[in-house]
């Protein structure tokens, strides 16, 4: 099977999100199974997503056995299983911000270990009936086998097993900042190297430099052009947004800024100077002059709760609107209290002045835009501990979070659900935001290095612990 390392990487941090480290319920219990008997067994279908738009899981199955599991893509080794007791709702609703019906419900939640690597957890219904909570999104799975013989797949199928020599502590970071100065945007990428809770290197290089399934990526707006250069291929595509329908001619009024960036996915600001919109475009094809619509991106389902929230807003609005026929194309990235979410832009006119009114969709982006949002510590405990504190986020090892202040990006350790103590820090300006966080863990984090030193001119950043 044609797969190549990248998807790997991108495989696990998705899967890291899974756990989480919030404390379900404190009547949790977790035990191992005995002996060879194994909680479940045999070949399980996705038969249908809760409320989802079909992203490629419907249909793929899942095989269980004694020493091996495979997900539909790749075989793993080294299998072990473990067993959590919960209560359904409450497993649910405070873990992945899902409300259940089955209040009171105990299951069996099963983690799929692969030589001490966290792979899946499945909900255990009962015998004939699993479900998977993957990336926020609900998966019924029906058994169609007690027994399935993988034998035959073997030359197809990449066996994976993790190298046991390496350190599931080990994490690499990638933060893309986009800076301000004199009207105009900048953007970098810092490279933060982690081993053991602690920070052992840090580089800073211009541009953001993206790492995606098919390689590595270099990003960057200049002289109002979208260039993505795309490293692992030396393949460069450079768009004038100039000769686009809808101008993002630079001015003293408006400049045109990327906003966010991830996986499949860019969200930009453009304008003209007096009317500014929002527009998320793949990275692959950035040329295209419509962005992305919300039905695009989550399915058709979403088109009703999204006209409701419009409607809404305009029956409270003082102006009339603009722009009505891209409202499902005018939509970016939201970044509140250590999660993602879709927002969505109205823009109109008061009298001779223009404006616009940004609102929270409350939809999460798919996965194929954020792979891994998980906070592990409340961000009411990170406010406790750090008043200042705006955002944060936390690796998928649960051993490191990212503090965002208002001149700072901060690194501290977390022991036991809680920060402890400070490994390091960047100073930024007030302006300075966040477009850009990406984890690597394991064998990956040295890939990244390495492709980030290979393919940059790069600063050796001083860790400033004080």
């Amino acid at each position: 099977m044609k797969r190549n390392i990248f998807v790997f990487i991108a495989f696990f941090l998705i899967l890291a999100n899974l756990t989480g480290c919030s404390n379900f319920s404190s009547s949790q219990k977790v035990r191992a199974p005995k002996n060879k008997t194994i909680p479940i067994k045999g070949a399980y279908k996705v038969e249908y997503a809760d409320d989802y738009k079909d992203d490629g899981f419907v249909g793929r199955s899942f095989v269980f056995k004694e020493d091996e599991f495979w997900d539909g893509v790749d075989r793993f080794i080294g299998i072990n299983y473990k067993i959590k007791i919960v209560d359904m709702s409450e497993y649910l609703l405070n873990g992945y911000k899902i409300k259940n019906i089955d209040k009171g419900k105990e299951v069996q939640v099963v983690s799929v270990i692969s030589n001490g690597n966290f792979l899946y957890d499945f909900i255990k219904i009962n015998e004939e009936l699993i479900m998977l909570v993957y990336n926020k999104k609900v998966y019924r799975l029906k058994k169609t086998n007690d027994e399935y013989d993988m034998s035959s797949w073997r030359r197809n199928i990449n066996i994976f097993s993790f190298k046991k020599n390496s350190s599931n502590k080990d994490a690499a970071i990638f933060i893309g900042l986009r800076s301000k100065n004199e009207g105009k945007y900048s953007y970098k990428t810092y490279y933060i190297g982690v081993s053991n809770g602690e920070i052992k290197e840090m580089y800073l290089a211009d541009n953001i430099f993206l790492p995606r399934k098919n390689g590595f990526w270099k990003i960057d707006i200049e002289d109002s052009q979208i260039k993505v250069n795309n490293i692992s291929k030396g393949q460069e595509k450079v768009v004038n947004r100039k000769e686009a329908a809808f101008s993002l001619k630079s001015t003293s009024k408006f400049n045109s800024y990327i906003d966010f960036v991830g996986n499949d996915y860019i969200a930009i600001e453009e304008g003209d100077g007096i009317i500014g919109r929002l527009k998320i475009v793949p990275v692959d094809n950035p040329m295209q002059q419509t962005g992305i619509s919300i039905t695009d991106l989550l399915g058709e389902s979403f088109r009703k709760r999204f006209d409701e929230q419009r409607d809404s807003i305009l029956k409270e609005l003082k102006g009339e609107e603009v722009n009505k026929d891209l409202k499902y194309e005018n939509i970016g990235v939201l970044r509140r209290n250590g999660f993602y979410s879709l927002k969505g832009r109205i823009n109109y006119k008061s009298g001779d002045f223009f404006s616009y009114l940004d609102f929270d969709t409350g939809f999460f982006p798919p996965s194929n835009m954020v792979m891994y949002d998980t906070l592990c510590i409340p961000m009411k405990d990170i406010k406790d501990k750090i008043p200042q504190a705006i955002d944060a986020y936390t690796s998928p090892n649960k051993d490191i979070a990212v503090i965002v202040l208002p001149k700072s990006i901060e690194f501290y350790r977390i022991k036991n659900q809680k920060l402890s103590e400070k490994i390091g820090e960047i100073k930024i300006a007030k302006e300075d935001k966040i477009i850009m966080l990406e984890w690597a863990v394991g064998n990956y984090s040295e890939v990244w290095r390495d492709n980030f030193i290979k393919n940059n001119s790069v600063e050796v950043i001083n860790i400033n612990k004080n």
